[in-house]
């Protein structure tokens, strides 16, 4: 089962408007609504106020608290990052495009790094 993120099944079904509706508005398939109500999607932030503004709720309303834990983790993630560019890790390189272009990108080895770092602190940051 998805996380629940968004609460737009609610506002929807206390609104006179059908999803069908809702759908025809936004110009999508009703099943991306379906999507979005069952959160096995979520909607981008524009389209969340699309569906705030027609249904005439507060957009925070169409959102479910996701209550955090103070950790560390940002502080402890910023250190890290310093000591993986200290040891000659770039933020940044250079790839070819499928055109065979020069694109600059995230560097994944420093993307990998820092997110086994998190995962690895969240876990020892559980009780």
């Amino acid at each position: 089962m998805s996380k629940k993120i968004n609460d737009i099944a609610k506002a929807i079904k206390d609104s006179p408007l059908q999803v069908t509706a809702l759908a025809l508005y936004l110009d999508v398939d009703d099943t991306t609504i379906s999507k979005w109500n069952s959160n096995i999607a979520q909607p981008s932030l524009k389209r969340l106020n699309e569906v705030g503004e027609i249904l005439e709720v507060d957009n925070k309303e169409l959102l479910i608290t996701q209550p955090r834990k103070q950790t560390g983790l940002a502080a402890a993630l910023q250190v890290e990052y310093k000591r993986l560019l200290s040891i000659g890790l770039t933020k940044k390189v250079i790839i070819k495009d499928d055109n065979g272009d020069n694109k600059e990108v995230n560097n994944p080895e420093m993307v990998k790094r820092l997110r086994e770092f998190a995962s690895k602190y969240e876990n020892n940051a559980k009780p």
